[in-house]
């Protein structure tokens, strides 16, 4: 018998890296970009993984699947399952991009295993275990990741346990740029945190700052002020570079969008690769925006209109 789960993906409107450190960050889930999980008892005697990246058996997984394989083995130890499984992973969602994706997989994995399990899954468990492989990817994730993938609404998140949904009251739409790079979230949280020991006068006051973007954040989406929330973008993205979680090519792409009519880009995510967001007032100014990036060298875009919330 089959088991099949589902999860969406996320992105991070403001407050990245900040959040790490207390701060405010707000998230949005990408309700339209899931991830399915498919569990059914395998014919073989192992576990088995059926997956974009890799296809075999699961004691076997490549260094970057580690994490996906450890919340596997236990949740087959803690529920308990006897039998072996064939596990299948199915996503809309690019790895290492910002986009929640570790989330969104190791989500889904919970809910099709506590069901074939036929045991009854809390949101606390489902937190707590999506956490668990977060943990092993990305070193020390803020928590926000698990939250949001499981969330219909924008969420307003301070570590550990501070959440809250508002509603988003925004006419416009958020262009989505995959730079094509694959970030890497656990090195960029290392190296900011080496950075603030080293010079905390200029990192702990930007940080600060973001978490008031932040705030400010809030504010404007939920009162349409569109114009406003393109400044935010602006200045958040002026701090992810002094804090050097940009690089050419995403500054690059930031001058590209502003050109073709960009309200504001910036990073969402770790950085150092990953995911762009950018602010368009309407659809073509959104086209327009997408034929830059794509030019610029982006590898793929969606667009996301802020009225689904």
């Amino acid at each position: 018998m089959n088991f099949t789960s589902e999860t969406h993906g996320k992105i991070i409107l403001m407050g990245e890296h900040a959040v790490v450190y207390g701060q405010p960050a707000i998230t949005i889930p990408l309700l339209n970009l899931n991830t399915q999980v498919e569990v059914q008892p395998s014919l073989q005697a192992a576990d088995y993984l059926d997956s974009t990246y890799y296809c075999g058996p699961l004691a076997q997984v490549p260094p970057s699947l580690e994490g996906m394989a450890a919340l596997i083995n236990l949740l087959i130890k803690d529920l308990p399952i006897e039998s072996h499984l064939k596990i299948k992973v199915l996503s809309d969602l690019p790895i290492e991009r910002g986009m929640g994706s570790s989330a969104a997989t190791g989500s889904a994995i919970c809910k099709a295993l506590f069901a074939f399990a036929n045991t009854h899954l809390t949101y606390e468990d489902l937190l707590h275990y999506t956490n668990f492989s977060e943990k092993i990817i990305h070193g020390t994730p803020s928590g926000v990741d698990a939250v949001t993938v499981n969330a219909s609404q924008p969420i307003y998140y301070i570590r550990p346990d501070r959440i809250s949904t508002f509603n988003m009251n925004l006419q416009g739409i958020l262009v989505i740029i995959d730079s094509g790079m694959r970030g890497n979230t656990g090195a960029a949280v290392h190296d900011l945190r080496i950075l603030k020991q080293h010079r905390p006068q200029l990192v702990e006051p930007l940080l600060q700052e973001l978490g008031s973007l932040s705030q400010q954040t809030k504010q404007a989406v939920s009162s349409n002020q569109l114009p406003r929330l393109g400044q935010l973008f602006q200045r958040a993205q002026q701090i992810l570079q002094t804090l050097q979680v940009s690089n050419h090519q995403l500054d690059i792409l930031c001058q590209r969008t502003q050109a073709a009519g960009s309200l504001g880009t910036k990073i969402t995510g770790g950085g150092r690769g990953g995911c762009l967001i950018s602010l368009a007032a309407d659809q073509t100014t959104a086209q327009h925006i997408k034929t830059a990036a794509l030019s610029a060298g982006a590898q793929q875009v969606w667009l996301q209109p802020l009225t689904n919330y």
